[in-house]
């Protein structure tokens, strides 16, 4: 996967992150809607911090452990970022992010399929979102990501605390995602 140097869609264009896109990630990344939703995201979320995010990523490529691309939509920039992040034990997360004015067209199911297309490579992919952002498991359900039943509770930078988010696997069997929130509620 590190030799990708770009992904295109039909209508996004997957690149390699940049110290020029650190003022639109700030922005997105910014609005409560996005970085709540993020465990690793503080808010307020300045330039500065995107900037340090760019300049981590980039000096942690030759681990060849996080392979994160910038989503660019034509005439837009960069309106997203998707990629996935390699931990100690050799486990592949799977993780993106869109700005709210990108919401509900498709561009999260676009870019994250194309980009788990070509992240398999890597091996087994897992993913997760927050229990009450379920737009997320729709777009990863729509990359081939299904439920594994687990809960696990996530730190959440934005939110200051702890929440439940659903794990997922993909290519992973179905599981029954109405009762295993129910269970969650009793």
């Amino acid at each position: 996967m590190r030799d990708v140097i770009a992904i295109e869609t039909k209508r996004l264009n997957l690149r390699p992150i940049a110290m020029s896109d650190a003022q639109r990630i700030a922005r997105f990344c910014d609005d409560p809607g996005v970085g709540r939703m993020l465990a690793m995201t503080p808010l307020p979320y300045l330039e500065a911090a995107a900037e340090g995010w760019i300049m981590t990523m980039k000096a942690r490529a030759p681990l060849d452990r996080d392979f994160v691309f910038a989503v660019d939509a034509p005439g837009e920039g960069l309106i997203g970022c998707v990629g996935a992040h390699r931990d100690e034990n050799g486990d592949v997360e799977i993780g993106y992010w869109f700005g709210r004015p990108y919401w509900g067209v498709g561009y999260g199911s676009e870019a994250v399929a194309a980009f788990v297309a070509q992240a398999q490579v890597l091996g087994s992919l897992n993913a997760g979102h927050f229990i009450d952002n379920p737009a997320s498991g729709h777009v990863l359900k729509k990359a081939g990501f299904t439920y594994t039943g687990e809960t696990k509770r996530m730190f959440s930078m934005g939110r200051g605390e702890s929440v439940d988010c659903l794990r997922m696997r993909y290519g992973a069997g179905e599981y029954d995602l109405a009762a295993h929130e129910a269970a969650l509620v009793n």
